[in-house]
């Protein structure tokens, strides 16, 4: 029995200059392949994009608002495959998301209680040698154990807090000490 399934698709060689995508897509509803967006707005409204990995898309200069999380942007192997600079984010939400093969210094990230560990594999060390507490303490091991090509990893502090039962000003303490992090505002 076949279900009603809707495939939302962004591609092939399709190239948007300053247009804005409205998706509402679960991520098994949505496939990017060959994708160039320049400028414009990517709007993931209503639900969260969650797991999803933009394979063969280039972003530049596109403002990304909505949810994703457990998100990839960018390419483990390439940046010819998929790239990202110049994009703004302070306005999405990127709990576990990462970042791949790009100058993380060109993207706009949200601010706190968002966090952003740049070059997490660098920190691991750190991590692992430091009491955290449990919940926490798995995100960062998680986090941190990575390879090189993931420049950046982002994160949701107040579900960390809430997960461990801890004050927010009190986790952002602790993870200001980490090698790497990124906490604005």
């Amino acid at each position: 029995m076949l279900s009603n399934v809707e495939i939302n698709s962004l591609g092939p060689d399709l190239v948007l200059e300053n247009c804005d995508i409205h998706s509402d897509c679960q991520s098994k509803a949505l496939t990017i392949s060959g994708l160039t967006m320049t400028g414009g707005r990517f709007v993931q409204q209503d639900r969260a994009l969650t797991d999803f990995h933009f394979e063969r898309a280039h972003f530049w200069g596109v403002k990304f608002l909505g949810d994703f999380n457990g998100c990839t942007f960018g390419d483990w192997d390439s940046v010819e495959v998929s790239s990202i600079r110049d994009c703004d984010f302070t306005e999405a939400g990127l709990e576990d998301s990462r970042f791949l093969n790009c100058e993380i210094e060109s993207i706009r990230l949200p601010k706190w209680p968002a966090f952003t560990i740049v070059n997490p594999a660098e920190a691991r060390e750190f991590v692992m040698s430091r009491p955290w507490p449990s919940k926490t303490r798995i995100a960062l091991d998680v986090y941190t154990d990575t390879d090189p090509e993931c420049v950046a990893i982002c994160g949701d502090a107040a579900q960390l807090a809430k997960r461990d039962d801890i004050p927010l000003d009190e986790l952002r303490t602790l993870l200001k000490a980490v090698p790497g992090m990124k906490i604005i505002g």
